[in-house]
């Protein structure tokens, strides 16, 4: 009869390990559900901000544009001049550069 005891002693303690193993388990599994809700908020936070940061973008553009816009009818001839220096400027500049790139090639 003591053979009897000793199994079934060890089959409660195999028992008790593996409820104890479950409970783990279960306990992992709730906190991966918690992380898991965590990363969905986290997510959705991230998506509102990027659409709010585009839409106050958009807004500076158009309030640039219309700046611009106002700006161009009230001195067309300036706009104009001020258009053709940035474009005379940036044509010096480019093919200064373009003969400085030639001019080192050749030698």
């Amino acid at each position: 009869m003591s053979t009897q005891t000793a199994v079934s002693s060890e089959e409660k303690n195999r028992l008790k390990e593996v409820l104890a193993t479950a409970g783990t388990i279960a306990e992992t599994g709730i906190d991966i559900a918690a992380l898991k809700k965590r990363l969905e908020y986290a997510v959705e936070d991230a998506v509102m901000d990027a659409e709010r940061i585009a839409k106050h973008g958009k807004y500076a553009v158009e309030g640039a544009v219309e700046d611009a816009t106002y700006y161009i009818k009230k001195n067309p001839w300036q706009s104009v001049g001020y258009a053709a220096g940035a474009s005379l400027g940036i044509g010096l500049v480019a093919g200064w550069l373009m003969t400085r790139r030639n001019g080192n090639s050749a030698h």
